[in-house]
């Protein structure tokens, strides 16, 4: 991780926001792409979610409506992998996916955005961005929280459904 990160008040309340709008959008392809292979429910699960992703993006550009953020390439954040944290891989997505396994990409991409907001807040020195960090790292694990409570209650009117048959599974070469 960049050090100017855990130093720099609007350097990390612009990675805060990218992270936000970033998840919002990812959903919303991900979204799409189940509305393209028909899978209505998990589209509207992909929606609602970017809709939450949407509201905690509002609450993070409200604190940083008063501050002067840099304007950053994609290239220039510093994320601990390739993306943001809590932006789904398209690795990840299946066109035949259940929504239990929606819910379960879901709550690890909030767990991540939550583990990366503590570590800003354990190594900064800045009382502000720890401030900032911690609380978006509370409020990361609550989502996850309350996605994983969600998840459990699927799981329990599901169990005995048994998976989607994969109906055009990728050919994989000997």
């Amino acid at each position: 991780m960049n050090n100017d990160l855990i130093t720099d008040l609007s350097l990390f309340l612009a990675h805060s926001l990218e992270l936000e709008q970033e998840s919002a959008e990812r959903l919303r392809e991900f979204a799409d792409t189940m509305r393209h292979h028909r899978q209505q429910a998990l589209a509207a699960l992909f929606d609602e979610l970017a809709t939450y992703s949407d509201l905690h993006a509002q609450e993070v550009a409200a604190i940083c409506a008063s501050h002067d953020l840099p304007r950053l390439k994609p290239w220039e954040f510093a994320w601990p992998d390739e993306e943001p944290p809590e932006t789904g891989a398209y690795a990840d997505l299946r066109y035949e996916m259940q929504p239990e396994t929606a819910l379960g990409l879901m709550i690890r991409q909030e767990t991540a955005a939550a583990d990366f907001y503590a570590d800003v807040a354990a190594r900064s020195t800045d009382p502000e961005i720890v401030k900032y960090a911690a609380e978006f790292a509370a409020e990361e694990r609550e989502h996850a929280s309350l996605l994983q409570a969600r998840l459990a209650t699927l799981q329990r009117e599901n169990s005995a459904a048994p998976p989607a048959p994969d109906i055009d599974p990728p050919h994989q070469p000997d």
